[in-house]
Parts: C-alpha cells; sequence; structure tokens
C-alpha cells in the first residue's frame, strides 16, 4: 500500500519517518494554496509541528487572527488515527510498554490535528478538544465529518467550535 512508493527500498521505519516529515510538508502547502499563513514550529520534538494562522470568523472580522498549534499526523483509509505523541515511530524507536513518554494530545500540548490520509491526500481538520471523547486513537469513519473542513480554521471561535463538539458527539 503506502510502502509501494519506497521504490527505493529504504528500511521502513526510516522510510515511514520520512514519509511522515513528507505529509507534513504537504500539510502545509495545501493550507498555504488555500491562503493560510504556516509556519514550521521552532522545536522539532514538540507536540507540534506547524503553527498555523485560523480566524476568529473570517465573514465578520477577518483581521482577527489567531494563531494555532498544529500536530500533523499520518492515517491510513479505514484505520485509526493515534491520539498519542512521546513515542517515536520511525527508525530510533524504542519499544518499551508501556512507553514512559507516552501522553494523549490534549489541549496543553496543541490546538489542532492536522490528519492526512495517505492514500487520498485528503485533510482531517481536528480541534484537539475533541480527543477528551475518544481513547488513545479514533476510527477515521468517526472523523468523516472533519475530512477537509478547513472551514474550520476560518471560524475558531467558542460558539464554532462547541457546536462542532455538539454535531460530533
Amino acid at each position: 500500500m503506502v510502502n509501494e512508493l519506497n521504490i527505493v527500498r529504504r528500511d521502513k521505519g526510516f522510510f515511514n519517518s520520512m514519509l511522515g516529515e513528507a505529509h507534513q510538508h504537504i500539510i502545509a502547502g495545501i493550507l498555504l494554496r488555500l491562503g493560510f499563513a504556516i509556519a514550521a514550529a521552532p522545536v522539532r520534538t514538540g507536540a507540534y509541528d506547524l503553527i498555523v494562522t485560523a480566524y476568529f470568523d473570517r465573514d465578520r472580522q477577518p483581521e482577527k487572527e489567531i494563531l494555532l498549534r498544529a500536530q500533523c499526523r499520518t492515517v491510513q483509509q479505514g484505520k485509526s488515527l493515534r491520539l498519542v505523541g512521546g513515542i517515536r515511530g520511525g527508525v530510533d524507536r524504542i519499544y518499551l510498554r508501556p512507553s514512559p513518554k507516552e501522553y494523549k494530545y490534549t489541549e496543553e500540548h496543541n490546538d489542532l490535528i492536522l490528519a492526512i490520509e495517505a492514500e487520498t491526500l485528503d485533510i482531517f481538520v481536528i480541534p484537539t478538544r475533541l480527543t477528551r471523547y475518544w481513547g488513545k486513537s479514533v476510527s477515521v469513519r468517526k472523523l468523516e465529518p472533519l475530512r477537509n473542513r478547513f472551514d474550520i480554521l476560518l471560524n475558531w471561535n467558542e460558539d464554532a467550535l462547541q457546536k462542532l463538539e455538539e454535531e460530533l458527539r
């Protein structure tokens, strides 16, 4: 499936690490093409990868911008999205169960999860506040209403987020 992209036959762990990096750049590129301002996070080992400019209410107050900390994730079609950080999935992973560094994403870590579907390059726009309703992972099926919902970034305010939360419960 996704590893069919690996035509140079890199080690699976190393390739998956490269794929995650590529997907982060693809997410940033798509958001840039839509007109959002994007910056790479200043620390690569933090709980977020990008800083995304969103809007409080683009229709009524287009000048009121908000900076969001966004975690980029890769998800396979029909699978689950892992909602944990602190563990390494690439070439330098260490298998300790449970991982002493593992944590579930909350608003303390980031504001937004941008999950790219590896096969389609669709992006799920997931406010991190929604993770409180799920365990350490959530099925892509439950995320379907968030597929390519870039309008969420145009109305990042308490009323709109509360309404979205109620729709998804």
